[in-house]
């Protein structure tokens, strides 16, 4: 240990502000010269007296969640730097290297976005595959996360890295991969490569200079080209009469949404000062960059409405989720966000409608959505007698693994699937949400529709009236940190311990709790499980519903509400869809002020000074709601 060092772990210790986990991780990190480069970083940290960052950075090893390892970029075992980067690469070959020398060969393909340090942690990944005799497979720069599921596919690579985090603030990175098939890995496996995560001691690291160069092959357009065509054919209708803007938010959505678009033959717009990938994100919201949230979207909406737009299509920085804007009306000027909900249900009606219309149906064609994503989906599906399989957990890896059974047992029909955090995927060629392919078939959409004097907005209209009306909303509660974690157990452990007996005036008719009683008493429950989601039941038939659940990429939870009310023929659907729409967030405020009042009722008299703690917590967490 340097003495600069040696100084910095005696100051913090005196100090005693840092928890015993997150001073011996501190201390490991200072010890190891490897880690000599981040002694700076943590110096100025405790200088600048922000023990909670210092607390959260080193208090744990960072979780693998429903799109892998992600987080803020910093020093430390939670945070995303070259070391815990280098960490997953080595658990990744360690993953590899026990399924055999065939899986050794396929290669790994590397690619990243253009968030702060992703070209760097992209080399990372490729100079441990060639210490680890593993080749990987790399992109001339900056390209979309289902880009990378399709090369896996297509290379007939054993895996994929992608360096993203997806859609969370502008100062996060993570390491996303796939298996051979183009998916993420699902339980055991998920949780097999964890375990490899956590128990890398030695990173082994072949510099591309020194050598391992000679492991790294470089793609050429072969792999965009098929992969844009792959994106193309997936086209069910002629009409491109709709006018369209577009914002990449300085991601990737240049390489995939933007020539899709183009070569289809639309009229696309780009938005100008965002199209360029920058990993400063200039034009953010501050640090957001969720194309979920309307002021991520403001450019592109304003940039619509001031060229007669009747579209604005949004993508986040790896380009998997794609943001839509519509006009309300033919005649409107003025475009209005679509929830993710929105989107899917009146996708999954207008392309299954079409590919009735052209013949193309087949017994094996599958509809998925999760759990949380509006029933209106499933509705359709079945309407049109096609399978859907409506109650999967949050993440597109689970729906993969789904299309790769359906393939592996000889059924490959068409495959369509979305979830209400604006992801949507259709064919079998991506396993993964894919922005160009929602651009595409949303233009389509809109075009058709704009030929009759439609618009989206009005299509959903025409839906609810056959349907009946659904209105679905999100409430947010965003806690970081180390104590943020903690509010959220409490929570999720209160919900579970004292669920409510009413939800907005309604009896709650049954509680389905997706994790395993042994993992949610408090001595064993854990924030990060997949399964972690109680649903609290207000009808029958389970269309009137509100569903808790911690955020698997970030420090969140999150609160589904679902509300259904039928639309009596000859009955004006605003009339229904309003006052709804009314007792929907009306709920999603009563659910989240009912849980703080949760927070910590078995613990005993001795800690409420820690439940009061806890409690304020949660009143001052940032809520929103989508």
């Amino acid at each position: 240990m340097t003495t600069v060092a040696a100084d910095l772990l005696a100051s913090l210790k005196q100090q005693g502000r840092l928890s015993s986990e997150a001073l011996h991780n501190v201390q490991l990190w200072l010890e190891d010269p490897s880690l000599a480069e981040f002694t700076p970083e943590i110096q100025s940290l405790a200088e600048r007296g922000e023990w909670g960052e210092l607390e959260d950075a080193f208090y744990k090893h960072i979780n693998i969640g429903t799109g892998g390892i992600r987080g803020a970029i910093g020093p430390g075992p939670n945070r995303i730097n070259t070391r815990t980067i280098g960490e997953a690469a080595q658990a990744l070959c360690q993953f590899i290297d026990a399924r055999g020398a065939a899986a050794r060969e396929g290669g790994v393909v590397v690619g990243h976005e253009a968030r702060l340090g992703s070209s760097d942690f992209a080399r990372v990944c490729s100079e441990v595959f060639a210490a680890n005799g593993i080749r990987s497979f790399r992109f001339d720069g900056v390209r979309s996360t289902p880009e990378i599921s399709f090369a896996v596919r297509y290379l007939h690579a054993t895996a994929g890295v992608q360096i993203t985090a997806s859609h969370n603030p502008k100062s996060d990175n993570g390491f996303k991969f796939y298996w051979s098939y183009g998916g993420q890995v699902v339980p055991p496996l998920d949780g097999e490569f964890m375990e490899l995560v956590t128990q890398v001691r030695d990173i082994h690291r072949l510099p591309l200079e020194a050598g391992g160069e000679r492991w790294v092959t470089q793609l050429g357009p072969e792999v965009d080209e098929a992969y844009l065509e792959a994106v193309g054919s997936l086209s069910v209708d002629n009409s491109r009469s709709a006018k369209i803007v577009f914002g990449a938010i300085h991601g990737a959505g240049k390489t995939n949404v933007l020539p899709v678009l183009e070569r289809a033959g639309f009229s696309v717009q780009p938005v100008p000062e965002q199209l360029e990938p920058d990993s400063s994100f200039p034009t953010a919201a501050g640090k957001l960059i969720n194309p979920e949230y309307r002021e991520v979207c403001e450019r592109p909406i304003q940039m619509a409405e001031r060229v007669g737009a009747d579209l604005a299509f949004c993508s986040d920085p790896d380009a998997d989720r794609a943001a839509v804007a519509a006009r309300t009306t033919g005649n409107a000027q003025a475009l209005e966000l679509l929830r993710g909900d929105d989107v899917g249900a009146a996708l999954t009606h207008f392309v299954l409608n079409k590919r009735k219309q052209l013949g193309l149906g087949s017994p094996s064609d599958l509809v998925l959505e999760t759990y949380v994503t509006t029933s209106l989906v499933a509705d359709i599906a079945r309407r049109f007698g096609v399978e859907c399989i409506d109650d999967l957990n949050v993440g597109f890896k689970w729906m993969a693994q789904i299309i790769q059974q359906r393939e592996d047992a000889g059924r490959i029909g068409y495959f369509f699937a979305t979830e209400e955090s604006i992801g949507y995927l259709a064919g079998n060629f991506v396993r993964d949400k894919d922005a160009s392919i929602a651009a595409l078939l949303v233009a389509e959409m809109a075009s058709a529709l704009k030929d009759r004097g439609q618009t989206i907005w009005g299509y959903l209209d025409e839906i609810y009236a056959e349907y009946g009306c659904y209105r679905n909303v999100q409430h947010l509660v965003e806690l970081p940190g180390k104590t943020g974690m903690q509010v959220m157990r409490e929570v999720m452990l209160g919900l579970r311990r004292s669920p409510p007996e009413t939800l907005g005036g309604k009896k709650v008719l049954n509680v389905i709790d997706r994790l395993a009683p042994e993992k949610s008493a408090r001595a064993a429950y854990a924030i990060g499980s997949g399964d972690d989601m109680v649903t609290f039941v207000l009808s029958d038939d389970q269309r009137n519903r509100v569903t808790a659940r911690p955020s698997g990429t970030e420090p969140k939870l999150k609160y589904y509400i679902q509300l259904f009310e039928p639309v009596p023929a000859s009955t004006p659907v605003p009339s229904v869809r309003q006052p709804l729409s009314t007792r929907a967030l009306d709920l999603a405020r009563e659910i989240v002020d009912l849980s703080g009042n949760v927070i910590g009722t078995d613990l005993p008299a001795a800690e409420q000074s820690q439940v009061a703690a806890w409690r304020q917590e949660w009143l001052s967490g940032v809520r929103r709601i989508v």
